[in-house]
């Protein structure tokens, strides 16, 4: 008997360097993913079928949109049906050569009221 494919729907926060990449692994072994950044202009450019990332192709984004497993949104409440919450927001260094974490915090805050019990949360950022 053959392996069940089971399929889930990811909420990826942050649609950089980290997150897109991400985005486009877990729609290629057919997962639905819910891209979510707080910059329209970057869910709008995917929306319409292009990168913002030079080593990312727009045939990439076209592939992964013509799923329909795929939708890029600024709106925190799409992640209330997710099974998986993936943070790749950016951690830069403050003057002290730590990382800052105030984007992991904002976005914490952010998501806490529209999760659900069960749901796996995984911060993807670099820090200490």
């Amino acid at each position: 008997m053959a392996a069940e494919t089971v399929s889930h729907t990811i909420a990826i926060i942050g649609l950089g360097y980290v997150g897109l990449p991400l985005a486009i692994q877990f729609v290629k072994n057919g997962n639905h993913v819910i891209g979510i950044d707080i910059d329209p202009s970057k869910t709008t450019t995917l929306a319409q079928g292009n990168s913002y990332i030079s080593h990312i192709s727009s045939d990439s984004i076209k592939e992964m949109q013509a799923t329909g497993r795929f939708n890029a949104t600024t709106d925190f409440t799409a992640i209330k049906n997710c099974t998986a919450v993936l943070l790749c927001v950016p951690t830069p260094l403050n003057k002290h050569r730590e990382p800052d974490l105030s984007f992991v915090l904002e976005t914490a805050n952010s998501l806490a009221p529209h999760l659900t019990k069960g749901t796996l949360v995984s911060l993807e950022s670099t820090t200490y």
